[in-house]
This record gives structure tokens, sequence and C-alpha cells, in this order.
């Protein structure tokens, strides 16, 4: 069973594709810090804050409360919330060090920077009665995450600042549970100014990463396969990886066969990642997730449908009211205004699915298409050209609206 749970927890490592990473400035030191210590190493004020969703699940929100560069945030500006992807965690808005992460950028800025984290990672792996050792503690997926988990902290980044609205950031999952919240509560819409989406995980129909597609197409009996062994989740990092990794492909960073086996499953290249951006990497990704999100995802992949969870025709009668399949999440809804990001080289939101969400939003300010042509998923958060393709513009739109 520990072979099997390792295994699987192996190939969704690599499926995170972690490609396209420019040299990181941290210090082998870093990559055993938690996220808040991060933020309080390079001099930025650092706070944690616990919240306790509808159901019972606490979330741990990370905030950038001051800047080495600019003080204390100004409190007449709006705070600005960014949100992870899936099996990601706080840690993924700060892996570039101070000068190139959005978030010390934004802080710089003078703006009040929270940092969430979804259910189920690392930070919030807590509830007030169920354990993370058993199975119904991970029964979840993106839909709870936004339908209780994005309110909350919404409601309480509000309530600390004492501002009617915020920015939000979200990337990849980040963006999926900010289009259920609004399209399931609408009255959300205007506590937000504007939503900036980084390549938006909504439809998935034209995911063209092969290793992700047969698992999408085989979702329901991977997911059977591995409940029968008692695995729900995907765990967080532990040491046992990284002593396999380094066991195993002892030239992890040269044209190995291990090297080229990862590219083999995540599709994509990554030549600029130096020698501790893999360490770095591994030792915060995976953060964490339910593996029925993980499915929930890839139904997503095979049905062409941005809808809640489907559990076969029989429950989602007894679940959508009457319905044999779950109802369609209500994009007219979503009328807080959206700017959208993407890349041309994502093999996981790919362009054309990007441009159906665009077209299916009532407020959709403007839809960008990243000036690289090899920006894929991860470049939003790891790429070296970050900053200047993509992060400059956010801090603008932030700015000015």
């Amino acid at each position: 069973m520990a072979l099997v749970s390792l295994t699987i927890r192996m190939l969704l490592v690599a499926a995170s594709v972690f490609t396209s990473v420019a040299d990181v400035i941290f210090t082998e030191e870093d990559a055993n810090l938690s996220t808040p210590e991060i933020i309080l190493k390079y001099g930025y004020n650092s706070e944690v804050h616990h919240i306790e969703t509808q159901d019972g699940y606490i979330i741990e929100l990370h905030r950038v409360r001051s800047s080495p560069v600019y003080g204390p945030a100004n409190p007449y500006k709006l705070p600005v919330l960014l949100m992870h992807g899936l099996m990601g965690s706080s840690a993924d808005w700060i892996l570039m060090g101070p000068e190139e992460s959005l978030p010390y950028l934004l802080s710089d800025q003078g703006h009040d920077v929270w940092l969430g984290n979804a259910r189920g990672n690392r930070y919030s792996r807590n509830h007030t009665h169920l354990s993370p050792d058993g199975r119904e503690f991970w029964d979840f997926t993106f839909h709870e995450i936004g339908l209780y988990d994005l309110p909350v902290m919404v409601d309480h980044v509000l309530a600390q600042t004492g501002q009617p609205q915020l920015h939000y950031v979200g990337h990849s999952q980040g963006t999926t549970m900010f289009f259920v919240l609004n399209a399931l509560r609408p009255e959300y819409n205007r506590k937000f100014r504007l939503m900036h989406a980084l390549a938006p995980a909504v439809f998935l129909t034209h995911l063209q990463n092969p290793f992700l597609r047969f698992l999408a197409q085989h979702e329901t009996a991977a997911l059977q396969f591995v409940n029968f062994f008692g695995i729900f989740e995907v765990k967080p990092y532990q040491e046992d990886i990284n002593r396999l990794a380094k066991a195993l492909c002892p030239d992890f960073y040269s044209r190995a066969l291990c090297l080229d086996a990862m590219h083999t499953m995540t599709g994509n290249k990554y030549h600029h990642m130096s020698q501790l951006g893999f360490p770095m990497l591994l030792r915060h990704l995976p953060a964490g997730c339910s593996l029925k999100q993980v499915a929930h995802f890839g139904q997503a992949v095979t049905s062409g449908h941005f809808r809640p969870y489907d559990y076969g025709a029989e429950e989602n009668r007894r679940r959508y009211t009457g319905s044999a399949v779950p109802p369609d999440y209500d994009l007219t809804k979503v009328t807080a205004p959206v700017v959208i990001f993407y890349g041309l080289a994502d093999q996981l939101t790919h362009p054309t699915d990007v441009r159906q969400l665009a077209g299916r939003l009532p407020n959709l300010v403007a839809l960008n298409q990243l000036p690289n042509a090899t920006f894929n998923h991860m470049d939003f958060l790891l790429a070296g050209d970050a900053k200047d393709a993509l992060y400059d513009s956010i801090i603008g739109n932030v700015e000015q609206a």
C-alpha cells in the first residue's frame, strides 16, 4: 500500500508540470521554511490567520502587511487576495524571490496582500471534528472550495482591512473556485473590484498533455482503485520523495533518463531550471489535495462541461433535483469584472478553451495572450520573464482600478 501511494504521488508531482523556471535566488535554507517564514526572512511583515468554513474546515491565510520598500500597507488601497492552483499553496506565489514574485511586488506598491490556502493543502489540513486520516475529510472537490472556502477568505480580508472590495488574482484552480463562487452566490460579485484570471481552468476539453488526458479518461476507475487502498489524498511533500528522487536520479538536471521520463509525463520542457530550482519546487509541491478534487478536473476534460461533480445518474438524481447529470454552473451570473491572461504553449488550459470561457462572461474586461509563444501553465508563477510579461500589467490594473 505504501508503495502504491508513493508511486501515485510521484506521478502527480510530475503531472503538476514544473516548466520554464528561471534561476531561483533562494538558498537551501529557504526550501525548509514555511511561506510565512520565507516572507519574514526577506523583510516583509508576515501574519497567519485561521478562519472556519461553514462546513468546519480550518483555512489558513498568509498576509503580507508591510514591505521593506514601502513600509506598512496603505489603508486606502484595496487589498489583494491571491489563490493558488491544484496541489499548490501560498508558497507558489513567492518561489521566485522578492524581486520577481507578485506578492512582494504588490506589497512594494503599498497593497495589503493575502495568500489563500484551499482545504486539504499543507496549511489547511484541519477541521473542527474530522480527521485528515479519514475518508470523510477528503470528500470534496473544487466545488466545495469555491462554495465554502473562498467566501470566508473574502469576508475575512474585507473585515480585517475595512474595505468594501478587494482585487483577486487566481492561477488555474484559483480561477475555478472564483467562477464557482460567483455563479452559485452572485451576491459576492460586488466584493471583487477586478479579477485577474491566470490560465483559467474552467473548460478543459482541449487539454493536450497525454499523461493527464489518460488519467482524465480513466478517472473513475483510477479513483476507485486508489480508494480501495485507503488513499484519498495527494499528500504534501515529504522527505521520502526527495530521498527517492535523489537515489533514482542523481544527475536530474542533465539530459538523463529521469529528466526525459519527466518530460514524457508532463509533455513540457524546462530548460532554465537551476540546480536549486527543482529541490525548491519539490519541497513545496505538491502541497496536498483531495484525489476526488483531481477526478473532478478529469470529468471536466472528458465532459466538456463546467459543472459540479458527476456521481453517476442514480446519485445525481438524488443530489441535483432529479437530474441525471449535474447542472452547469451559470457563468452569466459572474458579473464581476474579469481580466484573462493565457499562454499559447499551455497544455492544460488550452487557448481554445480559454476563449470559450471568455465568450461566456458578461463582464470581460480584457483577454490577454502572453507575448512569449512558449509561455505555458506554470510559467505564470515561475517564468523568468513573468514580471515583464505579466506582473507589471496586473500591478498596473490594480493601481488604476
